[in-house]
């Protein structure tokens, strides 16, 4: 598939594809950028909508939408526990390009009112988790499902963006066995989990220098 993206807002690309709409790609040419939501400090969660996204239409989305993820992982991510950097950030399109074709692949994205990213999350079926003795998944049936990621703008926080994002996903993946692994210091985002059904598995040492990570799981 091309680089090039269609012309137009956020709001525009991803209601048309969501719409079953055939968009036209070009080479060389870029997505509109549409600056960060002027408003994005007072969204509220009615300015906020979740958008699911699977197969061609979620390509479509990964490859149009590349610098706006980055721009999201990087404003959501960048503070500890994570830490993340640019360069980890400009790596994140590229590695949902590569998942993306994966079956079973689903992308969630919220949008403000006037077409802003204000955040994404996605997964695919892949498993076992690691160190799942701790808490073993079924052997028998469906593959395991990452929750790979889910990012919220700090702007965007307690809009309901987060919860909404994380039913999105799992109502499109279909009843089987989840797993995740974030930071165990993510104080916020281990009670979010929590509240959706998730149960902490077992604690993963961290890369050098960091945090310590978790792993949690979810049967259904």
């Amino acid at each position: 598939m091309s680089a090039g993206v269609v012309d137009g807002t956020y709001a525009d690309v991803i209601g048309r594809a969501a719409a079953g709409t055939t968009l036209r790609w070009s080479a060389g040419l870029s997505c509109r950028r549409v600056p960060a939501h002027p408003a994005a400090a007072g969204t509220r969660a009615d300015q906020v909508k979740v958008t699911t996204l699977t197969g061609d239409l979620a390509s479509l989305a990964v490859g149009g939408l590349a610098a706006a993820l980055a721009d999201v992982f990087l404003a959501a991510f960048a503070g500890p526990p994570w830490n993340e950097t640019p360069a980890r950030a400009r790596q994140l399109p590229a590695r949902m390009l590569a998942e993306v074709r994966q079956p079973g692949f689903v992308l969630a994205l919220a949008l403000t009112r006037c077409g802003g990213l204000a955040g994404f999350g996605y997964g695919l079926p892949r498993g076992p988790a690691p160190d799942s003795s701790a808490y073993p998944l079924p052997s028998a049936g469906p593959e395991p499902f990452q929750l790979c990621e889910l990012a919220v703008r700090p702007s965007a926080r307690g809009t309901g963006a987060g919860q909404a994002l994380h039913d999105g996903i799992l109502a499109v993946s279909g009843p089987r066995p989840r797993w995740l692994v974030t930071h165990l210091a993510a104080g916020p985002a281990v009670r979010l989990y929590q509240s959706r059904g998730w149960q902490v598995g077992r604690v993963l040492p961290g890369d050098a220098g960091g945090s310590s990570r978790l792993l949690m799981t979810r049967r259904y």
